[in-house]
């Protein structure tokens, strides 16, 4: 039931935006009936699924073809793709047409875990909660350096679109594990971990007036104490997530609109 009301939900807002021209494209974008649009996901294993999901989403909400460029990979974080983009080589082999794709890419979504951005002087340990542990240090301070990565990345990415219309999208992770949080006696601590996490990925697409999803929010209901795996958003593995979860998440991309961003 609540996932049939939500889609409902959705579904009518998106109808709404539609009716009175919230999908109308800006017309530095490519338009008509031949127009391709190149989208970028870049993201750990959280944004599985997304890729097939928005690029339908967008063809039919906007009537162009999409070209998909699917960086979303086990364990992706925001050092490597840094790396990648500023250093290079590529931090692992399927990111050497990253750099390639954003140059052509109108549409860009980004989550990338903290996991390569850490200060020796003050860490985090969100992966505790990830074997519903509690967490050692987790507080804002600790993801100073991955929001100072994540805004170099953004950084990049508009670097290489050289001052082109690209719409991004900012997104956070979801929790999957508030019955095992529950069971361990560990959730407040682990939900606050995630909202800090959570604020730091938020700010760093402040800091480029990046539109910003909240899937934690989205999934885990305005509390963070509603389980996603209720709702069939989460496969038999527990964490990772479902088609359905993706048609959802690309929904609400698509309730965002398609704005470029303006450069910096």
């Amino acid at each position: 039931m609540f996932i049939r009301t939500v889609r409902s939900h959705i579904s009518a807002v998106i109808a709404s935006a539609l009716f009175l021209g919230g999908c109308t494209t800006p017309s530095e974008l490519p338009q008509g009936p031949d127009a391709v649009w190149d989208v970028v996901i870049i993201g750990d294993s959280t944004l599985w699924e997304l890729g097939e999901a928005y690029a339908s989403q967008i063809e039919n909400d906007v009537g162009v073809d999409v070209a998909l460029h699917d960086f979303a990979l086990s364990g992706l974080s925001a050092g490597e793709v840094l790396w990648t983009l500023q250093a290079g080589p590529p931090a692992r082999s399927q990111l050497e047409q990253l750099a390639t794709a954003l140059k052509d890419a109108e549409v860009v979504v980004m989550f990338v875990n903290p996991v390569n951005s850490v200060d020796p002087a003050n860490p985090h340990d969100e992966e505790a909660c990830f074997m519903s542990r509690a967490p050692g240090p987790c507080g804002p301070a600790s993801f100073d350096k991955w929001t100072t990565d994540l805004k170099a990345i953004w950084a990049e990415i508009f670097k290489l679109r050289n001052r082109k219309a690209t719409i991004l999208r900012a997104t956070d992770c979801y929790n999957p594990l508030v019955v095992p949080w529950e069971k361990r006696g560990v959730f407040d601590d682990c939900t606050e971990c995630w909202e800090n996490m959570s604020d730091a990925a938020h700010s760093a697409a402040q800091a480029y007036d990046i539109p910003f999803l909240s899937r934690l929010d989205a999934f885990n209901g305005p509390s963070h104490d509603e389980d996603p795996r209720q709702k069939g958003f989460i496969i038999g593995d527990g964490e990772h997530p479902s088609v359905l979860a993706a048609q959802f998440t690309a929904e609400l991309l698509s309730q965002m609109g398609y704005q470029p961003v303006p450069e910096p």
